[in-house]
């Protein structure tokens, strides 16, 4: 027990940095036993006490009506206590006590500020001064004043704080009336500025987020009380209703890539002048008399790929796929090509498209359109009855489209014969199956899916585009470019010019027995699932699913950087010139396009999805039919309408079995769909 403290006596404790009042129980075990104004008994060290309040009393016993009592007496002298403390000025006690260099006890504080030093003086001093936190700070031996320069720093501090405090109770306050949908006041605050940074990082990356943006967000969202189903969707539509966002269909993708909008003026005045100027034809062999044809999608405004063919007398046939050259108009470190390496490839999404070269480029002057004379790298080889290739070159050429055709219209034409592509096009479908049966040999895995693309159109309706990769003019399309592919990768590797090769590892799994294209939807998920993900390098290497031993990217430069730099090594290496990029050169291109490849599709994927989701949004009620793909982990099913694989929770279905179900909810926001 502490001299001149009894069983009975109000005392001032610590617990933690504050002081707290109690009745003194006595003591037990090297503890004493302290009651509170609440009742509530605490067990604590000697040491924490402080002092006594009033010094006797009637100790209490252990009856509740004891404890009540000892309670009673507790808040009242704690009443006081307080009451006498908020009329103190701390300051002025400061003030009268700076400067003396010792520490002073409660007593004679409370003798300077209230002239006692009785208990109840010392406790009043005491809560002031805990209350103050500037002043004074407490050491073993007593109460010590600060150095001026150190209480002006806290009330700095403080005053910071508490603007800070206030700060942050306007912003939540703004955000909450956004969150009910009253119009938005922004603060300019430093506090609110954080608030909304956090929602966009949140709304941008999800769970990826920093944890400390995370909750921030959080706290931003639960003042808004806006209702959702996941925090990245909260944060959209929290910073819709604040105006970061302009639309309720947002393509947040832009801003988490960083992708570049519109042109810069001076990259559109050097496209317009390169296209104006035309392109150099010394040097190209003219092969407009090639009737030459083009096969795109209907949407397509990037022509970058023309065929054309021939019969010849021993069964096979000479293939010509002539591919734009903008390497015609846009020389390496060019306000266009700068610009266009930056980007590293076309973006292409239901809503917009994102070009890597100028429209005055890639849709016009260096693109394939019927009728006009352009510049091409044109790959010629002749396929013999085995589908091997035989003689075979590559040259810097110039051609002239016969006629744009779409696939549905090649498609009908290959069938019928009408039109006067078909013998062509049926030509072109002969030496497309040479080609494919040779690298299936080889090989090669060949996978029979439909896919569907969704569209938004100008009015704003959702179109579903289906594309068949098994039909005709998709097959023969493929194989052409799988053939200029081949020939790219020979040509630079034969002359040892530095390349960006495609490769493929075999796979991690046994793959099933392929002897034939694969048709059903449930082999066609678990080969893709076993394929390893094609990698760029400097070296030639087998590429396993396409069945061949050297593969490089040449068919689309118009809209892919890494095929544009194909174009200018190949050319040089024609035109008898040193090839513009060497092996490091070559590295840093792939770095940088790969990477812009990589978010392309990561894009391209989230945007997609988000479409589909509000495609699904505007038929929920709505019963789709499809396919049971998978049945474990859990079932998957592949949809007839959206060509889609759909988890589908309960589904008590075998694989390969016909369902339907039906649409419940979708949340495109929250990437969020049920079906039942």
């Amino acid at each position: 027990m502490r001299e001149g403290i009894a069983p009975g006596a109000i005392v001032a404790w610590w617990r933690g940095g504050e002081i707290a009042f109690a009745v003194y129980a006595g003591d037990e075990k090297q503890r004493v036993s302290l009651i509170g104004s609440s009742g509530r008994e605490d067990r604590v060290p000697e040491a924490r006490l402080a002092f006594a309040v009033e010094p006797s009393g009637r100790a209490p016993g252990k009856s509740l009506e004891d404890r009540r009592a000892a309670a009673e007496r507790v808040a009242l002298v704690e009443a006081r206590a307080r009451a006498e403390a908020a009329a103190i000025d701390v300051a002025t006690v400061w003030d009268l006590a700076r400067g003396s260099g010792v520490a002073w006890s409660e007593s004679d504080l409370a003798d300077l500020a209230v002239g006692r030093r009785t208990g109840e003086a010392r406790a009043a001093l005491v809560v002031a001064l805990v209350g103050d936190g500037v002043h004074f700070i407490r050491r073993p031996e007593g109460w010590q004043a600060r150095e001026p320069e150190a209480v002006e720093e806290i009330l700095d501090q403080n005053r910071r704080s508490a603007r800070r405090g206030e700060e942050k109770r306007a912003a939540l306050e703004a955000l909450r009336r956004a969150g009910a949908g009253e119009p938005y006041v922004a603060q300019g605050s430093e506090v609110e500025r954080r608030y909304l940074s956090a929602l966009e990082a949140v709304a941008l990356d999800g769970d990826e987020a920093d944890e400390k943006e995370r909750d921030v967000a959080r706290e931003a969202i639960e003042a808004s009380g806006i209702a959702y189903d996941r925090a990245h969707e909260a944060a959209f539509r929290l910073l819709r209703r604040v105006g970061v966002f302009e639309d309720d269909d947002e393509n947040l993708d832009v801003r988490r890539y960083g992708l570049r909008l519109g042109f810069p003026d001076e990259v559109l005045r050097a496209a317009d002048e390169a296209a104006q100027r035309g392109f150099p034809r010394a040097g190209r062999e003219d092969l407009v008399s090639l009737v030459v044809w083009t096969i795109d999608g209907p949407r397509t405004r990037e022509v970058d790929d023309a065929l054309s063919v021939e019969r010849l007398d021993d069964g096979g046939f000479r293939v010509g796929v002539h591919i734009a050259d903008p390497a015609a108009f846009v020389a390496p470190g060019d306000p266009v090509d700068l610009e266009a390496i930056a980007r590293g490839t076309t973006f292409y999404f239901p809503d917009a498209r994102l070009p890597m070269l100028p429209p005055a480029i890639s849709e016009r002057a260096a693109s394939l359109v019927p009728g006009e004379e352009r510049p091409a790298l044109s790959f010629l080889a002749e396929v013999g009855g085995d589908g091997s290739i035989g003689n075979w070159r590559v040259v810097r050429s110039i051609v002239k489209v016969a006629a744009r055709l779409d696939y549905e219209a090649a498609d009908a034409s290959i069938v019928d014969g009408s039109g006067r592509a078909a013998a062509d096009l049926r030509a072109l479908l002969a030496a497309a199956d040479l080609r494919e049966g040779f690298r299936a040999r080889a090989g090669a895995v060949r996978l029979r899916a439909v896919e569907t693309e969704i569209v938004v159109a100008e009015d704003g309706t959702l179109v579903l585009e289906r594309r068949d990769t098994g039909t005709p003019a998709h097959r023969l399309v493929s194989e052409a470019m799988v053939l200029a592919g081949e020939l790219a990768a020979r040509f630079a590797s034969e002359r040892g010019i530095p390349a960006i090769y495609r490769r493929q590892a075999p796979p991690e799994g046994r793959l099933p027995q392929l002897s034939e294209p694969v048709v059903d939807p449930r082999v066609v998920r678990s080969v893709r699932r076993l394929l390893r993900r094609g990698e760029a390098g400097l070296t030639p290497g087998r590429h396993y699913a396409l069945g061949l031993e050297a593969y490089a990217q040449a068919t689309s430069p118009l809209r892919r950087y890494q095929d544009l730099v194909a174009h200018r090594q190949i050319g040089a290496a024609l035109r008898g010139e040193r090839p513009p990029y060497d092996a490091p050169a070559l590295q840093r291109v792939a770095a940088t396009t790969e990477r812009a490849e990589a978010e392309a599709r990561r894009a391209e994927r989230s945007r997609d999805r988000y479409w589909m989701l509000r495609w699904f949004a505007e038929r929920t009620g709505s019963i789709l039919e499809g396919i049971v793909v998978e049945t474990q982990p859990r079932p998957v099913v592949l949809l007839d309408a959206t060509c889609t694989e759909e988890v589908v929770p309960g589904l008590a279905a075998a694989a390969g079995e016909r369902v339907e179900v039906r649409v419940i909810r979708a949340n495109p926001r929250a990437d969020l769909l049920v079906l039942r």
